[in-house]
């Protein structure tokens, strides 16, 4: 069960209870585990739309598995977990530092919640990066491209609407030193795969995006 995210995040948190009846022995809907579970029920709702999602065909939960859920997708703040770890921050790009560094391990996991409107701490994998709806690999292009996407914000001053576009602008290319220019041009359409895929694009922004107070500044 440890090799899960969710029960790693379970154990640093003190393995804490959750408002169900006392468990009985069954198996984990979602993640498969034999041993104490919950019904489903008592910890979301029947409404649920993510049962198909769970490939053990049980609508219980074991205890780790049922805690995450508890986590409300509104309050969930972004973590990296590791395998005795749980680091909270308090903004997505608190966790540019973390995710620019290179691949994630196999002993690491973010969570990094930007519509905040589904459970992403019980979909966490290692090695990955879960957003709303979407879990991907972090690997070394991965972290590349986050690398270069920074420089781009920060360095070269791109604005988001600008990097939207499929090109950068020549009036852009234009303000920049002329050594800048083939990074621009290799970087910028290399972020091509994060635009056409919307919530990877939403984090690619929530990972860039100036602190509070850099931004009223700007």
């Amino acid at each position: 069960m440890l090799s899960d995210p969710a029960a790693a995040a379970w154990v640093a948190a003190g393995r804490p209870a959750v408002d169900a009846p006392p468990p009985v022995d069954g198996r984990c809907g979602r993640c498969g585990e034999d041993g104490p579970t919950v019904t489903s029920a008592r910890i979301i709702s029947e409404k649920f739309t993510g049962f198909d999602a769970w490939p053990f065909g049980s609508r219980r939960l074991c205890v780790p598995c049922a805690w995450a859920y508890t986590r409300q997708p509104t309050t969930q703040p972004a973590l990296l977990i590791t395998a005795t770890t749980v680091t909270e921050y308090s903004t997505g790009a608190a966790l540019a530092d973390v995710l620019t560094d290179g691949p994630l391990s196999s002993t690491q996991a973010v969570v990094l919640p930007t519509a905040r409107r589904r459970h992403i701490l019980p979909a966490a994998q290692w090695g990955h990066l879960a957003t709303d709806g979407l879990v991907v690999p972090w690997d070394a292009p991965a972290a590349a491209r986050l690398t270069d996407l920074v420089w781009l914000r920060t360095t070269v001053g791109a604005t988001w609407p600008q990097l939207s576009r499929s090109a950068p602008p020549s009036r852009l290319l234009r303000t920049q030193p002329a050594e800048h220019w083939p990074r621009i041009l290799a970087a910028w359409p290399a972020l091509q795969t994060w635009r056409i895929t919307p919530p990877l694009w939403a984090t690619a922004r929530s990972l860039t995006n100036p602190p509070p107070a850099a931004a009223e500044l700007a």
